[in-house]
């Protein structure tokens, strides 16, 4: 930028300049009303980050945010452990939905007050007290509002295109202000009129959400699976996490991950859809304009504040000289103690940075060829170019960080603090880098070591948790005409269905092998517990541990786990012990099954 434009830039008067809105004392880009209309949208970027910035200066009203979620997160994280488990009656399940549903509608309700705190902070308005008759009334009003999302949200993201406006409306529904007399119809229409609004800087903006929401679980899993390993190494703690790890597929760690995740990144949400809804509503209210004056009202009432101190300071110092009149005169100072010339280059500098920030940039003229450009281009076009520039920044930004390794990394070696200006490398230089095509060398085969030994991990991981087959097909453990061999010890009860089981128990019984027809009986016991989901099949368990579940699981059925229990023992004393195989017990269990249900 020449020095001309800089002057005229720099004689610019207040009046000429419209300034920006703000919230909590950072910037919102509100742009000016002679750009296009398209223009004048927010991005979904800008809105995230002035996000941030409101919860960051008001951290208070996060406990406000908590105090309403927690209580429905411990008891989502409790039902789905207690279902999942323990397989309760219908009549528990239908008790535990209906407190989730109370608790439910309390969590929305605290949201909306959150939501209206955060506005009230945004608008600089005194925050508005509720009584409890009001809490009552919002918690009744989002139970109409929200109830129909617990199957509309799921269903829009099996179709993956309306979940954006369905999220939106849902949202909009929290965040909205709402007077004490509105419907619930109208504020239905009110949400529905801003999940319409900018449909495209909605999905940007779930898109971005998302892969936070994303982000913040891998941690949150992969913390979770580390910390019992790391703290039986570190502390010596013990625990049954380290012992067996969490399960990939354990839907109640799933699950609490999940709650959590949601939690830390569910403030975040509310606030950009705060900020959403106030910029849609501004468009015909003006509540910017309104925040602009007030905030113009606070810097003059500032600035005046200022103006009066300093002409205070100033008649304080102007005395001061007749205070010290009769005093000695000091001697002059030593001229090295004066201030420097002032460099005009480093004036310039500052200038530039100070005029490139978006409070003065939209005083620039694009230029002729730009808007050309622009229109040529086209929508299509336009997009690919600005993420093709994106994605080259990004290979720039990391070429840069490895250069700036390498550069470390060289200054650590000997010779490595040669300066880019002499003529040509010493000795020492140049062994540094040799030194340092070594270690590019060296990281590039770990780097590709680390990811083989990551994707065989994997691997390996999926391999060893797929599902079984039901059938036996051959292999290990079966007979030549692929029927399982019952005097195999690795043979495993999900090998077979029951019924199968059952047939080759008939088979063992017929041909005089009671001890053989006692093992398949066992195994179809085991399968047909399965089958009712009152066991999960598994390797490592063992017959006590099946025990164990189906005690834990077959809640207040005690009759069927005294059974297994009388069951295992009589099978463990003829398998692994001296006790005779007997012929009537094993009929005996073969009638018992088959009339199983």
């Amino acid at each position: 930028m020449s020095r001309p434009e800089r002057a005229a830039r720099r004689s610019l008067t207040p009046n000429e300049l419209m300034p920006t809105c703000v919230t909590s004392d950072r910037r919102v880009t509100t742009e000016m009303a002679r750009r296009p209309e398209n223009d004048r949208i927010p991005r979904a970027v800008d809105l995230i980050e002035e996000a941030v910035h409101l919860l960051r200066a008001h951290p208070g009203e996060l406990g406000l945010y908590y105090a309403g979620a927690a209580p429905f997160a411990v008891g989502l994280v409790f039902f789905w452990a207690y279902v999942t488990w323990f397989v309760p009656s219908d009549g528990a399940v239908a008790l535990g939905a209906l407190v989730l549903a109370m608790l439910f509608g309390a969590m929305r309700a605290a949201q909306h007050r959150f939501a209206q705190n955060l506005r009230s902070h945004l608008t600089r308005e005194p925050l508005a007290r509720w009584p409890a008759r009001r809490w009552l009334r919002e918690w009744a009003a989002q139970l109409r509002l929200q109830a129909p999302g617990v199957v509309v949200l799921p269903l829009a993201a099996v179709f993956g295109v309306p979940f954006g406006w369905a999220y939106a409306y849902f949202q909009s529904a929290i965040v909205l202000p709402a007077a004490e007399t509105a419907s619930t119809a109208d504020r239905r229409r009110a949400a529905w009129q801003q999940a319409a609004l900018w449909p495209a800087q909605n999905h940007w903006a779930l898109a971005i959400l998302s892969a936070l929401w994303f982000m913040v679980f891998l941690n949150l899993a992969v913390s979770f699976y580390l910390v019992p390993s790391l703290a039986t190494r570190w502390l010596g703690l013990h625990t049954i996490f380290a012992i067996s790890g969490w399960s990939y597929f354990n839907t109640t760690f799933l699950a609490v991950v999940a709650v959590l995740t949601h939690l830390a990144v569910g403030p975040l949400i509310k606030a950009f859809y705060v900020l959403r809804v106030f910029r849609g509503a501004a468009r015909r209210t003006g509540a910017d304009i309104l925040l602009v004056l007030r905030r113009e009202q606070a810097q003059r009432a500032a600035a005046h504040a200022g103006v009066a101190a300093l002409v205070l300071a100033s008649a304080l110092w102007s005395a001061a000289p007749h205070a010290r009149a009769d005093a000695p005169p000091a001697p002059a100072a030593a001229p090295a103690n004066a201030a420097p010339p002032l460099d005009s280059r480093a004036l310039d500098r500052a200038l530039d940075e100070v005029l490139e920030r978006p409070d003065f940039r939209w005083r620039l003229r694009p230029e002729p060829t730009a808007a050309a450009k622009k229109k040529e281009n086209g929508i299509i076009k336009s997009f690919l170019r600005a993420t093709f520039e994106t994605v080259r920044e990004i290979v720039r930004t990391i070429g840069r960080w490895f250069d700036q390794a390498k550069r470390w990394v060289s200054d650590l070696l000997p010779g490595g603090d040669r300066k880019g200006d002499s003529p040509e490398p010493t000795r020492g230089a140049a062994s540094s880098l040799r030194w340092m095509d070594m270690l590019q060398i060296g990281a590039y085969a770990l780097l590709a070591i680390v990811a083989g030994l990551l994707l065989w991990v994997v691997w390996k991981v999926f391999q060893h948790n797929r599902a079984r087959p039901l059938t036996a097909a051959g292999g290990a453990g079966a007979t030549p005409g692929g029927t399982p061999d019952l005097r195999d010890e690795t043979i495993e009860a999900s090998r077979l269905p029951a019924h199968e089981w059952l047939a080759l128990a008939r088979t063992q019984l017929a041909a005089g092998e009671w001890r053989l027809a006692w093992r398949a009986l066992f195994l179809a016991t085991i399968a047909a517990h399965a089958h009712d989901g009152l066991l999960s099949l598994a390797k490592f368990k063992t017959n006590l541990d099946y025990e164990r579940e189906l005690r834990r699981r077959a809640h207040g059925r005690t009759t069927l786990v005294e059974d297994f229990r009388s069951r295992r023992r009589a099978f463990e004393a003829v398998w692994y012990g001296h006790e005779p195989a007997r012929a009537d017990v094993a009929r005996d269990w073969l009638r018992q099954l088959e009339a199983r249900p």
